[in-house]
């Protein structure tokens, strides 16, 4: 059986690793390291041979607990390609910086590696053992507010209308989704943003689109200013359009 897992819940309840997960570590744990590195550097998921991150960053955690450098040393490099394979995809060339936020969540990520087997916290990466995107959505969500933080404040969504003066967001969905990214939080609070993005995922490119650059980027749909950066001018469409796809967003996500 695998190593048992710290971190506890607000709710005083304990992680626990995903019954598949589980046995996909039982599974690996007794193959040799070679084979461990050919089943790491497969990023086919359906491949039957694939192993799953949350399996590989359990080897890696073993290996430096254990001390073995060798392992930590040829299982880590494919553990980074898949992370970097994954947040190019979360972080598009679209987003202002994105090699630069890409880069940091990648060094945020690392540090929470090197301090495996030392004196300090490591429990965080214990969402990772779960499910494994999710956690590196945390990293993203910190990264992203922090910059939000240092360079714009947010845009109430809840004051926005549309050209009939209607609420955009009604049940106050956006608005709350926007509040946990710009606010202090903790990993709870993130993992609810990583289940939001993952429904966010879900909706039509243009509803996406306002979503991200509006709630978690913290742009405004549009402004009379003609210099202001907005969620519009990057589109490159008015700001009525954006309004209109921010409240089908917010319809679609209320739900969730």
């Amino acid at each position: 059986m695998p190593r048992a897992l710290n971190k506890i819940t607000k709710g005083g309840v304990g992680y626990q690793r995903p019954p598949a997960i589980t046995a996909s570590i039982d599974a690996a744990l007794k193959e040799d390291l070679d084979e461990q590195l050919r089943r790491a550097k497969i990023h086919n998921p359906s491949d039957p041979d694939y192993m799953p991150s949350e399996c590989l960053l359990h080897l890696v955690r073993e290996a430096r607990l254990s001390g073995n450098k060798r392992a930590v040393d040829r299982l880590l490099p494919p553990l980074l390609a898949r992370c970097e394979v994954r947040l190019k995809r979360t972080i598009p060339d679209s987003w202002p910086d994105a090699e630069g936020m890409r880069d940091d969540v990648l060094q945020a990520f690392c540090e929470l590696i090197a301090r495996v087997g030392t004196n300090h916290d490591a429990t965080m990466l214990d969402i990772f053992e779960c499910k494994f995107n999710k956690g590196l959505a945390t990293l993203r969500y910190r990264r992203l507010r922090k910059e939000n933080n240092r360079i714009k404040l947010f845009r109430n969504i809840g004051e926005e209308v549309d050209d009939d003066g209607n609420p955009v967001d009604p049940d106050d969905t956006l608005s709350r989704l926007s509040r946990a990214a710009q606010t202090p939080a903790g990993q709870e609070d993130f993992v609810y943003l990583a289940e939001m993005l993952e429904a966010i995922k879900e909706l039509p490119p243009a509803q996406r689109k306002a979503v991200e650059l509006c709630c978690l980027q913290g742009y405004a749909p549009g402004s009379e200013d003609p210099d202001e950066i907005t969620a519009a001018t990057i589109c490159g469409i008015s700001g009525t359009a954006v309004r209109k796809n921010l409240r089908k967003a917010a319809e679609k996500l209320k739900a969730r």
